[in-house]
């Protein structure tokens, strides 16, 4: 299995809980388990549609009236059938429209409840930064943490010129 991940999203999830997913719904046939999460913004986002077993069976990127709210976290578990696909299909670029579609019926969702902001938007990367931080995660201050907080993406992000939304 191979764990795949976009960079430009905020998550804070239970991963053990996601890879056991991932075990359980893989021995069943599936070849993909998608990260998904309940979004404000669905015409913003990738959507997914599940079957009661919670099996993808229908993606809508990014259109205008999506059905619904549940999106695609853009975080993945891969199996090597996946990996096959991807060799024998050099052109493809585009997770999304070219990779997702070819797998409907044999992607498995996982929820996220815990915190997913797609943060290429401005609001998003503002409320990412009130977000709390995950239970255990700095037990106390070291070098890395004191550079990170520092950085002056902090306090550029609050400047209206910094990033358009969009």
């Amino acid at each position: 299995s191979v764990f795949v991940a976009h960079a430009d999203n905020w998550c804070q999830c239970d991963l053990p809980a996601f890879f056991e997913f991932h075990q359980r719904k893989a021995a069943h046939g599936n070849v993909i388990s998608m990260m998904t999460f309940r979004t404000e913004f669905p015409s913003d986002c990738g959507i997914v549609t599940t079957d009661n077993s919670g099996i993808v069976n229908s993606f809508s990127e990014k259109v205008m009236n999506p059905p619904g709210n549940l999106a695609n976290g853009a975080v993945y578990i891969l199996e090597s059938e996946a990996l096959d696909w991807l060799l024998r299909h050099p052109g493809c670029n585009d997770i999304s429209t070219q990779f997702i579609p070819a797998f409907i019926g044999r992607i498995a969702a996982w929820e996220n409840r815990g915190i997913h902001r797609d943060i290429g938007r401005r609001s998003s990367l503002l409320k990412a930064q009130d977000d709390p931080p995950p239970e255990n995660c700095w037990d106390e201050i070291d070098d890395w943490l004191s550079e990170f907080e520092r950085n002056p993406i902090h306090s550029a992000v609050h400047d209206e010129t910094f990033l358009n939304e969009g």
